[in-house]
């Protein structure tokens, strides 16, 4: 019988955990165990945990913020040791948007003996320009379930023990930001498939009216430093592709953005050309891990 576990990568957030793990146990095909993999550096996610008195939730401290990438790698290792054939990657402020995410997903585990990674929403990868591309909806629905280059966060990445028994796990030096990405890369390089159900697809897309959304060229950003993380692991995602062009692309297209982000105003542009800046420095020095607080 399958033998499904989970993990919930969380920092400094007991009440939003809580809500997320009750979320997750209420899918129609809950996992048999769940971990808390938790990065906050004090108890008191513990001592929320520890109110639900369910013997399926275990608890990691990690003792240090590892980030969203080294905690999945823990997460992923966790399960993995625990006999779990597959194993839910979650954040603790994404739950699954329907009670039936898990079901459905596992339902399509088999359509492909490679199927290495399930999710409800997935997107195309042009590893030239180093740019995620989105699914069109019309191609959504003239399937059932469609292969992807990746699945990003929050979207109930279901993934194949085997991928972690193949050594096949998140980089921790990402420390946040396209950790995702670089995971679902690397498998795909392996050899392995990403799957994801239309339908569930189809149905996000509609509770968040995204149906027809076209993305923007560029559009401001509340947290600037999450642009310097993007901005830098995608540099690193692109040496590990050996994909030149993608990084010549990628510094011309930033490099752009320096200048762009004063159309804002002198304090958001001077803002983002620092970021911009720092994120190419610590790149070209080899600088990785955690640098900046996220807020």
């Amino acid at each position: 019988m399958l033998k499904l576990g989970g993990f919930i990568v969380t920092y400094n957030r007991p009440a939003t955990l809580l809500a997320t793990i009750q979320a997750i146990f209420s899918q129609t095909h809950p996992p048999d165990f769940l971990w808390v993999v938790d990065n906050s550096e004090n108890l008191e996610t513990d001592h929320a945990v520890a109110t639900l008195l369910d013997s399926r939730i275990r608890c990691h401290r990690m003792g240090y913020n590892a980030g969203p990438a080294g905690a999945a790698a823990k997460g992923l290792e966790l399960c993995t040791a625990e006999g779990a054939d597959w194993i839910f990657w979650g954040d603790d402020n994404d739950p699954p948007f329907r009670d039936d995410c898990f079901e459905r997903l596992l339902a399509i585990k088999d359509i492909n003996p490679y199927c290495g990674v399930l999710g409800t929403v997935g997107h195309f990868f042009d590893r030239k320009k180093g740019v995620i591309k989105r699914i069109q909806t019309r191609l959504l629905e003239r399937k059932d379930w469609i292969e992807v280059d990746s699945i990003a966060g929050g979207m109930c990445m279901l993934v194949s023990a085997k991928v972690v028994k193949a050594g096949i796990v998140p980089n921790k030096d990402l420390f946040f930001g396209f950790e995702e990405l670089d995971f679902c890369l690397k498998l795909s390089r392996q050899g392995f498939t990403l799957i994801v159900d239309c339908g569930l697809f189809l149905e996000a897309r509609k509770a968040t009216n995204r149906l027809d959304f076209h993305q923007p060229v560029y559009s401001k950003k509340g947290n600037l430093v999450r642009e310097y993380y993007s901005l830098r692991n995608l540099l690193y995602i692109a040496d590990s592709l050996t994909q030149q062009t993608m990084k010549t692309r990628l510094i011309g297209k930033w490099t752009v953005k320096a200048f762009y982000g004063y159309r804002y105003g002198l304090s958001y542009g001077w803002k983002n050309m620092q970021m911009i800046v720092l994120a190419f420095w610590h790149y070209f020095r080899g600088v990785k891990g955690k640098t900046l607080s996220l807020g």
